[in-house]
């Protein structure tokens, strides 16, 4: 998930979303998350670009299930 700003609270609501409903309610298997904050003004072009987040994604797509 990515979001603009990189403050602690950013990403509280969407992690308890996910494990509630996700993997508590639905039971899927988590499998971890990648938080990209500070990706880019909420009024301009996006910034994920100069972050090394989209390596970070990469990478764990690749490895998602080799564990």
């Amino acid at each position: 998930m990515t979001s603009a700003d990189n403050f602690f609270w950013t990403f509280e609501q969407a992690v308890s979303y996910y494990q509630f409903a996700i993997v508590n309610y639905i039971g899927f298997q988590d499998r971890g998350m990648l938080l990209a904050g500070g990706c880019g003004d909420t009024n301009g072009k996006a910034q994920i670009d100069k972050t090394d987040y989209l390596q970070k994604a990469y990478d764990f797509g690749e490895h998602i299930y080799s564990e």
